[in-house]
């Protein structure tokens, strides 16, 4: 007796070929745009964190404490020379708590004895834009930011996509914006994005 062979008909393979084409198709966009959007969202908790770290280190600890930009990660950056703000240290602006009014508490600078007590950096896919001469802020005891020249106001967070409205209608990049109190918050919405771009000291995503 003959055994019975199974398998595929030559129309059954294409029809299954052709559907997994296009589960494919419909699938891969979405996920890139999931990772993208998750990228996105980690980094502006990152900065907010960060920036909250500062501050509520500065009220607990009584001294200044800074966040800068920081290529090395180890010290602050003089200029914007050497990259975009994907990179920056918090650190204690004090080195000796115990005594008051040191020439370099709350300069800026990482001078010897500061502890720094983060160090972050943001993946290469998201591109973080402010003003060049924005470089850092230093909280007061006070929990309010000290009133400076470099002091940083507002970021703009974009990748490769730019600012395009994504789901629900909300804009791809993020804008943040730090508060004359020291208190950062972060949009999504396309008109205040688009309104951080128009600011030709920005600049508006790649």
């Amino acid at each position: 007796m003959k055994a019975k062979q199974s398998g595929f008909t030559l129309l059954e393979m294409m029809f299954t070929l052709t559907l997994l084409a296009v589960i494919v198709g419909i699938g891969v966009p979405n996920l890139r745009d999931f990772v993208r959007n998750s990228r996105m969202t980690s980094s502006a908790n990152d900065i907010v964190t960060d920036f909250n770290l500062a501050r509520s280190e500065a009220v607990k600890r009584r001294v200044p404490v800074t966040l800068c930009k920081s290529q090395d990660l180890a010290n602050c950056d003089e200029d914007d020379a050497d990259g975009p703000f994907n990179r920056w240290i918090v650190f204690v602006d004090d080195p000796d708590p115990a005594v008051a009014n040191i020439a370099t508490d709350g300069n800026g600078v990482v001078d010897a004895g500061e502890v720094v007590l983060r160090q972050r950096e943001l993946p290469e896919a998201v591109t973080v834009l402010k003003r060049a001469d924005q470089l850092r802020v230093t909280f007061l005891p006070s929990g309010f930011p000290e009133a400076e020249a470099a002091r940083i106001e507002r970021l703009l967070l974009c990748d490769v996509r730019g600012n395009v409205a994504g789901a629900g209608g909300d804009s791809t990049a993020r804008a943040i914006e730090i508060f004359a109190t020291g208190r950062p918050n972060v949009y999504r919405a396309m008109a205040t994005v688009t309104a951080f771009e128009s600011d030709a000291t920005i600049g508006a995503c790649p």
